[in-house]
């Protein structure tokens, strides 16, 4: 059911409309942030931006986690899409069906990116997200980095470890 669940500061963009939708043949996009939720232009922007393919839901962090526990959704090919790691920590604490994160594009889009520690080209760090990513490592689920499906797949809490260290 759960295809993929991803953290990417821009949500629904090129590389997730198209590149990752089909690589995945996902029907469904759900968006988790309880911000977005209640912003009517972002919610237009991002249904726009998702793929004729698959149909878009924004909603709020816990009703996200309702509707993935939900087993009228086992039918569903889902793919998670939330832009911060203390969202991600949420929704695998309420959702124990989550196996891997996937985590590219994050930390960037920031006013004060000089005060995050870098991880890679892509990913971009708080204290914070650390311990958020490590909480949920402890939970047994797979953090991985890894932009395209045609990227190899790297082992993001080993990438911390080197970087925070």
């Amino acid at each position: 059911m759960i295809s993929l669940v991803r953290i990417d500061d821009r949500l629904i963009h090129g590389q997730v409309a198209v590149v990752w939708t089909k690589h995945l043949g996902v029907n469904r996009i759900l968006v988790a942030n309880d911000q977005i939720v209640n912003n009517d232009v972002q919610k237009m922007s991002l249904r726009m931006a998702a793929p004729d393919t698959a149909k878009c839901a924004i909603m709020a962090v816990k009703d996200a986690g309702d509707v993935l526990n939900d087993p009228r959704s086992e039918s569903m090919k889902i793919m998670v899409i939330v832009n911060n790691a203390a969202d991600a920590r949420r929704l695998v604490e309420q959702v124990p069906g989550i196996k891997t994160l996937n985590v590219a594009n994050f930390g960037r889009i920031t006013d004060n990116l000089a005060a995050k520690t870098r991880i890679s080209d892509t990913v971009y760090v708080t204290p914070e997200d650390v311990a958020d990513f490590q909480a949920i490592a402890a939970r047994h689920v797979a953090v991985e980095y890894q932009v395209l499906p045609s990227h190899p797949v790297k082992n993001l809490i080993e990438m911390l470890a080197s970087a925070v260290n």
